[in-house]
C-alpha cells in the first residue's frame, strides 16, 4: 500500500477520534434544544436586536469546553429552533475560541501579551461574525431534514404520544430521538466529508512549506497561518501547544495569533456541514470574514510587538498552569474516542442510505423501520 494512502487514513482517523466524542455530546444537547428552546425565553433573549443578544451567545458558548466540530450540532439546532442567524454564528465562533482550558495553557505555553491579544480577538471577532452574517448571509427558510421514518417509541405510541410529551421524560426523549435519528445523520454525513476533506488537506501540505511560510513574517506568512488554520482540524485545546512549536520554530507573533483564532474557530468539516445546513452565503461570509478580521488583528499584532519578539515558552515554569487547563478540558478516553468515532461512521451511513433511499428509492412506509431508526 502507498504511504499516502496510509498517512492518509490514520490522519482521518485521528482526526475523526478527536472529534467524534464531542458530537455526539453536543447531538444530546442539540436534542434538548430542539424540544425546549422554541418555548423557552433564552430564544426571546437570543432573538431581540442589538448587541445584548450578541453577547449573551458569546458568553454561552464560551463556558462550553467544545471544540469546532462539536459545536456544529447545537448551532444548527438553534437555528432550527429560531434561534436568528447572527446570535447563532456568534455562539459557533466563540464556543472554540474562548474556552477556559486553551486561554490557561496559552498563558503557559505562549505568553502574556499573545494571550491578552487571543482573549480580546475572541471577544471581538464573535461580535464581527455575528454582525456580518446577520447582515448579509441567507435569510432564514425552513431547511431541508433528511426524510426520517422513526415510529414513535420511547414510552410514545399512538394517542398516548401527545401524553407523554406532556411531561419533561417524554419530551426529552423525542427531542433526543430527533437529535439522533434526524439530525444526526443529516450532519454526521457532511461531518464526515468534511473530515476526508481535512484529512486529505493535512496529508497533500508537507511540513516544511508550513514551516517556511509561517515562519515568514509577512503578510504572506499571515495569509498562509488563515488560510490554514481555516482549513485544517486542530483540537481547541491541542492547538495551544502546536501553536508554541511555531513560535519557537521563528513564526512571527502576528502569525500564531491567526493560526489560533482560525484554527479553533473553523475548518473544513464545520464549515461543509454549515454550507449544507444553514445556508451558502452564510458561510462564504463567515469565512471570509473570520479569515479578513485575523488577518487585520495579525497585522496589528506584528506592529504591536515588533521584530525583536521573542518565545517565552518555559515548560519548567508552565507545569502548573499545564496541569490546570488539562483539568479544565475532559479527555473522554482513546476507549470511548475510538467508539464514538465507530457511532459517527454509523450516523454518516445512515445518512448516505437515506439520501440513496430518498432519491432512486420509492418512499416506504413507517412501518418498514424499527423503533428508534433500525432496520
Amino acid at each position: 500500500m502507498y504511504p499516502w494512502v496510509v498517512q492518509f487514513v490514520q490522519t482521518t482517523w485521528v482526526i475523526l477520534a478527536e472529534s467524534a466524542a464531542w458530537i455526539l455530546i453536543s447531538l444530546f444537547f442539540a436534542g434538548l434544544i430542539h424540544e425546549f428552546i422554541p418555548s423557552s425565553g433564552l430564544k426571546k433573549y437570543l432573538n431581540h436586536k442589538g448587541m445584548g443578544a450578541m453577547g449573551g451567545a458569546i458568553a454561552l458558548g464560551g463556558v462550553l469546553p467544545i471544540c469546532s466540530c462539536g459545536v456544529i450540532p447545537i448551532s444548527i439546532s438553534l437555528y432550527r429552533a429560531g434561534v436568528r442567524i447572527g446570535p447563532v454564528m456568534a455562539f459557533t465562533a466563540a464556543t472554540p475560541i474562548i474556552n477556559p482550558a486553551a486561554v490557561i495553557l496559552s498563558f503557559a505555553l505562549l505568553g502574556t501579551h499573545i494571550t491578552l491579544a487571543y482573549i480580546l480577538l475572541g471577544l471581538l471577532l464573535p461580535f464581527f461574525l455575528g454582525t456580518m452574517t446577520e447582515r448579509f448571509g441567507d435569510k432564514r427558510e425552513p431547511l431541508p431534514e433528511v426524510p426520517e421514518e422513526t415510529p414513535a417509541c420511547c414510552g410514545e405510541s399512538g394517542g398516548e404520544a401527545s401524553e407523554v410529551r406532556k411531561n419533561f421524560p417524554g419530551r426529552a426523549c423525542s427531542g433526543l430521538r430527533w437529535a439522533y435519528f434526524t439530525l444526526g445523520p443529516t450532519i454526521g454525513f457532511y461531518l464526515f466529508i468534511g473530515i476526508l476533506l481535512a484529512g486529505a488537506l493535512s496529508v497533500a501540505i508537507p511540513p516544511e512549506w508550513s514551516a517556511r511560510y509561517l515562519g515568514a513574517n509577512s503578510f504572506v506568512g499571515l495569509l498562509a497561518a488563515a488560510l490554514l488554520g481555516a482549513s485544517i482540524y486542530v483540537c481547541a485545546v491541542a492547538h495551544i501547544p502546536l501553536v508554541a512549536t511555531l513560535l519557537a520554530t521563528g513564526a512571527g507573533p502576528g502569525a500564531a495569533i491567526v493560526f489560533l483564532v482560525t484554527g479553533t474557530a473553523t475548518n473544513l468539516p464545520e464549515l461543509f456541514a454549515l454550507y449544507k445546513t444553514i445556508g451558502k452565503r452564510t458561510v462564504i461570509i463567515y469565512t471570509s470574514s473570520l479569515v479578513v478580521a485575523s488577518l487585520v488583528a495579525g497585522v496589528a499584532v506584528n506592529l504591536w510587538l515588533g521584530t525583536g519578539f521573542t518565545p517565552v515558552f518555559d515548560p519548567l515554569a508552565s507545569l502548573d498552569l499545564v496541569e490546570a487547563g488539562e483539568k479544565l478540558w475532559v479527555s473522554p478516553g482513546a476507549l470511548v474516542n475510538m467508539l464514538a468515532a465507530w457511532a459517527v461512521v454509523a450516523l454518516a451511513a445512515r445518512g448516505c442510505w437515506l439520501r440513496f433511499r430518498q432519491r432512486f428509492l420509492p418512499i416506504r412506509s413507517r412501518d418498514d423501520d424499527g423503533c428508534c431508526g433500525s432496520d
